[in-house]
């Protein structure tokens, strides 16, 4: 067969040769299939048992206190009971005096500012609650249940309540603290400013501004059921109050 093709082509030999080291040699290499490394492969990694969604980041608000003039005090007209509550529900109350939220909402002495459950559970054992509270609208001059974000960052007993605003401040012998009375909202710190989660004389309750799902407002008591009586007072800070 070499001799006919030899005389057909005199070059013959040398493609019969060529092609005969190709086959050879691709018959002695094995090419791998490409495949990724383990450092390169994507890594699935499965959530937590229990764990849920990653919390959204909450808006930013002072981390040291808050001046009182950036803060709107608002006064329960009923008792408040977290076993009385359920999340959805809305409760409101009243605004001590006018002022001034944003250049879209001024508030009327008395205006009524809502507030929606976030979170309820009470439990007689172990004893322990909570109630988690989203103050998100307000009944602005003019705009009725106009939506806001307020944020709870001081609980103040009826009995530490005088007469006088908590805006103003007493004098040094009304408490007998040598600052009046807006030095309680801010311990050894400057007056006339108030440090966010500050409760005054009532006992086992913890306020954790926001600490409530979706950034509410959390209370929480070593006790079985949270009361709120009638005449607390609230302190709101306003949208993105700073020192």
């Amino acid at each position: 067969m070499f001799a006919s093709l030899r005389s057909l082509c005199p070059r013959a030999p040398i493609f019969i040769a060529a092609f005969l080291l190709v086959r050879a040699a691709s018959a002695q290499i094995e090419i791998p299939p490409v495949t990724q490394s383990r450092a390169q492969q994507p890594l699935e990694i499965p959530p937590a048992p229990g764990a849920g969604p990653a919390r959204p980041e909450c808006p930013p608000r002072a981390d040291g206190y808050i001046p009182v003039q950036k803060t709107v005090e608002v006064t329960l007209s009923g008792p408040l009971e977290a076993s009385r509550l359920k999340p959805g529900k809305e409760i409101w109350m009243q605004s001590k005096y006018a002022t001034e939220i944003s250049y879209e909402c001024f508030l009327d002495a008395n205006a009524a500012v809502y507030a929606h459950v976030t979170a309820a559970s009470s439990s007689k054992n172990p004893a322990g609650s909570q109630l988690a509270l989203a103050f998100d609208h307000a009944d602005c001059r003019g705009h009725a249940k106009k939506q806001l974000g307020l944020t709870l960052i001081a609980v103040i007993a009826p009995s530490e309540v005088a007469s006088d605003t908590v805006r103003d401040s007493l004098p040094a012998t009304a408490l007998n603290d040598g600052y009046g009375f807006t030095q309680k909202l801010n311990p050894n710190g400057p007056p006339n400013f108030v440090r966010p989660g500050i409760v005054l004389n009532m006992k086992k309750l913890v306020l954790d501004p926001q600490g409530g799902p979706h950034c509410s407002s959390r209370l929480s008591s070593t006790d079985r059921n949270i009361q709120l009586p009638a005449g607390t007072v609230l302190l709101l800070s306003l949208p993105g109050a700073r020192p």
